[in-house]
């Protein structure tokens, strides 16, 4: 049964006290316990012990709510939080874009993880390592061409043989020299 439903007394309908769980026939009394309070308020009891000690709403006798006083002290406390949603505090927004990049670094650096868990990764001093093995490769098998050649066309003199060592020498040495 909904609040609307329960207190439909204030809206003129008629409600039987079997219905409302705190009877409230005819108009609403001036003070209500924690209970009675909670129900009209459609909270929990913890909720008006939290919001009377923080002053929001008023105590009449004891154990009891000054009912109107109450209403409108919860209503304006309703208000306020209302007006403060959606506007941020002062260096709100430094602080949520902090947050926000916190949250983005936290993230790329659990994916990293993952994918080294995942062993998706290399260290880059074992890439860096075979490549360099490559290319030492490549440059003994680029400096034993001149001799091969000599040894496959044995036209050639010595002279020749010389100027193409010199040529690829000097297109490596370039290559190393980033040219």
């Amino acid at each position: 049964m909904s609040n609307f439903e329960i207190f439909g007394d204030l809206l003129g309908d008629e409600i039987s006290p079997a219905e409302a769980p705190y009877n409230l026939s005819g108009a609403i009394p001036p003070e209500l316990n924690e209970s009675g309070l909670a129900t009209l308020l459609g909270v929990g009891a913890s909720r008006i012990r939290t919001l009377a000690r923080d002053g929001v709403l008023v105590r009449g006798g004891k154990g009891r709510f000054d009912t109107r006083k109450s209403l409108q002290g919860y209503l304006e406390n309703l208000r306020v939080h209302a007006a403060r949603a959606g506007r941020p505090s002062e260096g709100g927004d430094a602080l949520k874009k902090a947050k926000t990049r916190l949250a983005e670094e936290q993230a790329a650096k659990a994916e990293l993880q993952n994918a080294a868990l995942r062993a998706e990764l290399v260290e880059s001093s074992v890439v860096q390592r075979e490549w360099q093995n490559i290319l030492r490769d490549v440059r003994s098998t680029v400096l034993a061409v001149p001799s091969r050649v000599g040894a496959k066309l044995p036209h050639l003199t010595a002279h020749d043989v010389a100027e193409i060592d010199r040529e690829i020498k000097s297109a490596l040495e370039a290559l190393a020299n980033g040219r």
